[in-house]
């Protein structure tokens, strides 16, 4: 499985002086990065610590920094994702396909819940106004 970076999007300003952006992760063929990879991405020891660590929110990850760290943030999380994919890649073992479907299915019953549920509070706020 390789991860890749989705185009990025500035959601806001936070904190005052910090930009908020959310990233898509992309991975051929598969919703979500996997557990496996999931866990080598935290256990990453190399991004700089005067930078806020990143966030990954359901198959996005999410960032803050100031307007002059942007590019450097960028950068580190770059990498953070190739490094990542390169542990993957020769540390951990390839999950069997049974496995896969089965996380798959798991992550589109979260999907949909978080569709429906979506459906639900926009029809209640729609109502509402």
């Amino acid at each position: 499985m390789v991860i890749a970076l989705g185009s990025p999007r500035v959601l806001g300003v936070v904190y005052g002086a910090m930009l908020e952006v959310e990233v898509p992760l992309v991975a051929a063929g598969v919703g979500w990065p996997d557990e496996e990879w999931l866990g080598l991405f935290r256990d990453y020891k190399e991004f700089p610590g005067d930078l806020e660590e990143p966030r990954l929110e359901h198959g996005k990850l999410r960032f803050e920094a100031r307007d002059d760290d942007i590019a450097r943030a960028w950068h580190a999380i770059e990498d953070r994702v190739h490094a990542t994919n390169g542990s993957y890649g020769t540390d951990v073992e390839p999950r069997d396909r049974v496995a896969q479907r089965a996380e798959t299915a798991r992550r589109d019953g979260v999907d949909d819940r978080v569709r429906t549920t979506q459906r639900l509070l926009d029809a209640l706020w729609n109502s509402a106004s």
